[in-house]
């Protein structure tokens, strides 16, 4: 397994195991204590629960060495594994701001007690701490499960913050602000969902290099002699890049004199753009290249 995706893999597994703990903690406060906001956060955290279930799950699948169907690894079932996500966490918003809206609409007896307070509180310290680590490695991996891991505490943290705010002014007599708190979740939990799935769906429509990478890309190839780069490309297949490249080499050179250069030149990308991972190389081709992908470099 790579250093990557290992470290991918601890940072969800820690996911799973906090959110489970926080589905019972603010499950069981919330019914016992009468806080509609934190039963809210506890679906909120089912819906996490979830998330990181099928971002281990496309963690376990993803790190499966290429193979002849899957020439490029098996990355894709992160973008897969994030899109389900999506579904599973928008749901759970739709269902969260639902009860919110029956319960506004038929008030409350009893005010929460001060123990949901206490919960939320702590809930939310947890989801801070976790959104702040899962982020990194988000960052560190390139992961788009670890990353759909990392909003989803991120968006947690904001909507506990919420749901304390309604908890408390509730205890100072404004109770329809505890249900309007659970409102305020659903539409953390909507926003987090379409996140998710806009970045998954980035992935799986081969959306290409982003102009930051394909600059750096031009870059390192401009200081390799006798390569002249008319066509850059690429797309993300998880937590990988592979770059597709149109390269003009002088005709004269031999076979393997043009095989060295074509080698120099996928070792830098490689070695000096920790995300690439793969690089193919098509030599003088007398195609001209499609606008989008074209590429003007001095001869060097």
């Amino acid at each position: 397994m790579s250093g990557r995706r290992a470290r991918g893999i601890r940072a969800v597994l820690l996911g799973v195991a906090a959110n489970a703990l926080l589905i019972v903690l603010k499950a069981t406060a919330g019914v016992a204590g009468h806080s509609s906001g934190l039963v809210a956060d506890a679906v909120h955290s089912g819906a996490d629960l979830v998330n990181s279930l099928l971002a281990l799950a496309s963690l376990l699948v993803s790190r499966k060495p290429p193979d002849a169907a899957h020439p490029y690894g098996h990355g894709r079932a992160e973008a897969l594994s994030a899109n389900f996500a999506a579904m599973v966490i928008g749901a759970a918003g739709l269902l969260v701001g639902w009860e919110s809206i029956v319960t506004l609409a038929h008030g409350r007896g009893t005010d929460p007690a001060l123990l949901t307070l206490w919960i939320a509180v702590i809930a939310t310290a947890a989801k801070l701490a976790l959104a702040v680590y899962a982020s990194k490695v988000a960052r560190q991996t390139h992961s788009k499960a670890v990353n759909a891991d990392a909003r989803d505490h991120v968006a947690d943290v904001f909507s506990g913050l919420v749901v304390i705010v309604g908890i408390g002014a509730a205890r100072a007599g404004l109770s329809v602000l505890d249900p309007l708190a659970g409102l305020v979740v659903s539409g953390f939990i909507l926003y987090t969902a379409f996140s998710v799935f806009l970045g998954a769906a980035t992935e799986l429509m081969d959306t290409s290099l982003t102009p930051a990478l394909r600059a750096a890309v031009i870059a390192e190839i401009a200081q390799i002699d006798g390569v002249h780069i008319t066509g850059v490309a690429g797309r993300m297949i998880g937590s990988e890049t592979l770059v597709e490249l149109h390269a003009d080499v002088d005709p004269t050179l031999s076979v393997a004199q043009a095989g060295a250069l074509v080698d120099a030149l996928k070792s830098r990308l490689v070695a000096h753009l920790p995300e690439v991972e793969h690089v193919v190389v098509e030599l003088n081709s007398g195609a001209e290249e499609p606008e989008a992908l074209r590429v003007t470099l001095p001869s060097r």
